[in-house]
């Protein structure tokens, strides 16, 4: 499956040997794009997804709701004449 740019893919698995070959294979599958900074492929143990939330938030993060609110806030700041 292509990745999907701003997007987090979450599989889960009961296996941890299934859990490292799919790490594995994910790996090799997008090994030009981990170097490239494009892609990373993570391999976590939680006793839940909203653990895993917690732990890694940045990777769950909505990109355009957030960058929507900074844009707010700037434009709310004051001008600050120059010197």
């Amino acid at each position: 499956m292509p990745a999907d740019p701003g997007r987090t893919r979450v599989i889960t698995f009961d296996d941890p040997d299934v859990a490292a070959a799919a790490y594995g294979e994910a790996e090799r599958r997008y090994e030009t794009t981990i170097h490239g900074g494009d892609v990373d492929v993570l391999l976590v143990g939680a006793s839940s997804l909203e653990d895993v939330k917690a732990g890694y938030s940045s990777y769950f993060v909505n990109l355009k709701s957030w960058a929507k609110k900074i844009k707010k806030l700037l434009a709310d700041l004051p001008a600050i004449p120059a010197v």
